[in-house]
């Protein structure tokens, strides 16, 4: 009778403390959901993070302010009036940078008919305003510097309407390349496709690693 109650009492006491294990051990699967939590967290959390840094860089480039030229336009030279370093000057040589927005604007001021052209070293024209007649009309073109730009010019008036372009400086990426908030929001979204696929083989190789440590138990 002494043999059979502590052996009751051992069963008892056994399976009270399988019931506190149950209760304060996670399982399998609770580590597999915690994982699982993590590891989308932090996908998205690097997700996120890309598409803000490509929406601050896009917001960046877009606050660029556009610096502005103004010339009077008439057949003996364009004249220079801001700002302050060409006021005054005859077909002024204009110190440019790559990568920048600029406008050049002028104000026909003998009545002949003007237009004011952006050209490359080989004379074809890369930005032209419209032709304007008739003193006091004006007329301008907004563009981006780029190192191909040689000469401003009225095509009119090409011998004496005629000024140098100095661009210093490279394009971003070459000029040829993809922006740069583009390439960054292009990552976010294959990182929020892909994340799926490496988490997958993330269990794949937790489940084969406690699956080739696991011996089968033996008869006791």
């Amino acid at each position: 009778m002494m043999g059979e109650s502590s052996t009751a009492e051992s069963e008892r006491a056994g399976s009270a403390e399988d019931e506190i294990a149950s209760e304060t051990d996670p399982t399998s699967e609770d580590e597999e959901a915690l994982t699982r939590r993590g590891f989308v967290q932090r996908a998205g959390t690097t997700a996120a993070a890309v598409g803000a840094a490509g929406i601050a860089a896009s917001g960046s480039a877009t606050a660029q302010d556009t610096e502005t030229y103004r010339f009077g336009g008439e057949v003996a030279a364009w004249r220079g009036r801001e700002p302050a370093p060409i006021e005054g000057e005859d077909n002024p040589t204009i110190e440019l940078e790559a990568g920048q927005e600029y406008e050049f604007w002028f104000e026909n001021i003998d009545g002949a008919p003007h237009n004011i052209t952006i050209q490359d070293g080989s004379g074809n024209a890369i930005v032209q305003s419209e032709l304007v007649t008739g003193e006091g009309t004006t007329a301008s073109v907004t563009f981006t510097a780029t190192p191909q730009m040689t000469q401003y010019i009225c095509t009119i008036h090409p011998t004496t309407m005629v000024g140098d372009l100095n661009v210093t400086g490279q394009v971003e990426g070459g000029g040829g390349g993809i922006p740069l908030p583009i390439l960054l929001f292009a990552s976010a979204v294959v990182l929020a496709f892909v994340s799926p696929i490496l988490f997958a083989v993330f269990l794949f190789s937790r489940g084969g690693g406690r699956g080739g440590g696991e011996t089968p138990a033996g008869p006791r």
